[in-house]
């Protein structure tokens, strides 16, 4: 089995977990440092850990609702948390969203409902608490940290009171918790209503940011879209340059995990591409 070194603190570069993936990773090993994989594919198909005997593995989640109201089964955190050990993962990242909910049936004893997608919540300061008192309650949980994913947000959420990098920023900081910034989704959070995403960036404590995400965009019904299976476009590359003097990730993740097929000459651009950005290579 193979395990993510970060020990010469330099950043690695990696691919999420799908079909193109591995056989990329075999011809190009010089550029595919690990493979990041959700803990729901390897806990509901555990074959793709075998994974590990070629790639180390970054473990990503979708499962601990940790900017909701209610909670993950104890089942489901304790599967995490064998993955988490099993795979040696430097840390876990989670989505600053929510995944359950309560059930609109009344009646007492109704089951949650599970969304089955992270949903971006209310920004309020009474998710930040949501927030920090999850945390509280995991952290013990796992011998590695936590860290949090910005969520897309594709409208405005109601009853929000504050931006997408204002409520980021308050997190980090009353929670004392690290980043996964995903640059894809701060670019979409300001592009729908037409915001400076340097201005937004600027809002936020980047110096917190421990992974990077990578992935396209897509034009549907007036508004850009998340699109894994789509190529990271220039935009997101722009704004990525621009804010590199303030990041010193550890990892940066390409997601095409939706993706049947990609020219391979985009792969290797685009992977070069970053790993110049990042001083990886002449």
């Amino acid at each position: 089995m193979k395990y993510l070194d970060l020990g010469d603190g330099r950043p690695k570069v990696g691919m999420a977990y799908g079909p193109i993936v591995i056989e990329f990773a075999e011809r190009h090993p010089e550029l595919v440092d690990y493979v990041e994989i959700p803990f729901e594919q390897l806990r509901h198909h555990p074959p793709t850990g075998r994974v590990q005997e070629e790639l180390p593995v970054v473990l990503h989640c979708s499962s601990m609702s940790i900017a909701g109201f209610v909670p993950p089964t104890d089942a489901t955190l304790d599967a995490i948390a064998v993955h988490a050990e099993r795979t040696r993962t430097p840390w876990i990242g989670e989505h600053l969203a929510f995944i359950s909910a309560d059930s609109l049936d009344a009646a007492p004893g109704a089951p949650p409902v599970e969304l089955t997608y992270t949903v971006c919540p209310q920004l309020i300061e009474e998710t930040i608490d949501r927030v920090a008192t999850n945390l509280q309650r995991l952290r013990p949980r796992y011998d590695v940290p936590i860290i949090l994913e910005n969520s897309p947000q594709y409208f405005d959420v109601p009853g929000s009171t504050m931006s997408m990098p204002a409520f980021l920023a308050e997190v980090a900081r009353r929670c004392d918790v690290d980043l996964l910034l995903d640059v894809t989704h701060l670019l979409i959070t300001t592009s729908n209503p037409r915001l400076d995403p340097m201005a937004a960036a600027r809002e936020m404590p980047l110096e917190r940011v421990v992974e990077v995400h990578l992935s396209g965009m897509s034009w549907q019904s007036g508004r850009w879209w998340d699109d894994h299976a789509a190529p990271v476009p220039d935009a997101v590359f722009d704004l990525l340059d621009a804010i590199v003097p303030r990041l010193a990730p550890k990892a940066v993740t390409f997601e095409y995990n939706w993706a049947p097929s990609m020219p391979e000459s985009l792969l290797v651009e685009q992977l070069s591409r970053v790993r110049r950005l990042l001083a990886l290579a002449a």
